[in-house]
């Protein structure tokens, strides 16, 4: 009997498994072939993994948050804007409103601040909580936390009939009960309501609900909102306040632009 026929035999007929102390034999050869990797293959694949993990999952995660950002931004935009459609049908057209915010002798408000935003805003709103909060420039303001984890913050300013801004949280943890303009267009977007304001600054409020803040531009273009000379509401990393970034993110479809020149959170 030859070797070639020896290796054909099956266990019953006493011959070896093809399997044997975890080597594989192969058919007319000698030779025994290990399965399995050695330690330091398992590791070397290890640290691979890990280095494609730490570059990919920071750009994943801000992808993410990008999109949450952007369908709360677009969601917010419409729930406001329902609830000024269903006020005007109660309070008449909203350019009408004598929605006032007035100051005592003493500089401090007068109950018709709180009185306002509740008769034109907040009833027509779904929200889990609402708290005043100490004024940082404005006369009045108000924290809104909506029921899907958001938070919107009204500010009436003082003597100004009919206007309002409105700072929104896409994440209300990021709330720390002021509203900082260092952090506009990161954790929190500007809109604005003035739709009584007849100036050339109010061109593109005039009449208007709850929009993207753009008080004061001529052009409603990516290039007037980013522009890098004006310093103060334009949406770049000199910019002082970032005013406009909300505006140039509804300009790009409600979807943060790829060169959007923050990330976030």
């Amino acid at each position: 009997m030859t070797k070639q026929e020896k290796s054909t035999f099956t266990l019953a007929e006493g011959g070896q498994s093809p399997l044997f102390n975890g080597y594989e034999v192969t058919q007319g050869s000698p030779c025994l072939i290990k399965k399995g990797f050695t330690l330091a293959e398992v590791l070397i694949t290890l640290v691979v993994i890990g280095v494609v993990a730490a570059v990919t999952m920071p750009t994943l995660l801000q992808r993410y948050k990008n999109q949450e950002v952007e369908s709360k931004l677009r969601k917010i935009y419409t729930v406001m804007n329902q609830a000024i459609r269903m006020s005007e049908v109660d309070n008449g057209p909203k350019e009408y409103w004598d929605n006032a915010c007035t100051a005592n002798e003493e500089g401090s408000r007068n109950d018709d601040c709180k009185q306002n935003f509740e008769k034109y805003f907040l009833k027509y709103l779904k929200y889990s909580k609402v708290e005043d909060i100490p004024p940082t420039s404005g006369l009045y303001e108000i924290a809104i936390w909506m029921n899907d984890g958001s938070l919107l913050a009204g500010k009436y300013n003082k003597n100004a009939n009919n206007v309002v801004d409105f700072t929104f949280y896409p994440n209300a943890k990021n709330f720390d009960g002021a509203l900082r303009a260092s952090s506009r267009g990161i954790t929190h977007f500007l809109f604005g309501f003035m739709p009584s304001c007849t100036s050339v600054e109010c061109k593109y409020h005039y009449k208007k609900g709850f929009e993207p803040y753009i008080w004061k531009v001529t052009e409603f273009t990516k290039e007037e909102l980013t522009e890098t000379g004006a310093v103060n509401y334009t949406c770049n990393k000199n910019s002082l306040y970032k005013n406009y970034c909300t505006a140039l993110i509804y300009l790009n479809g409600w979807k943060i632009p790829k060169d959007y020149p923050f990330k976030v959170k």
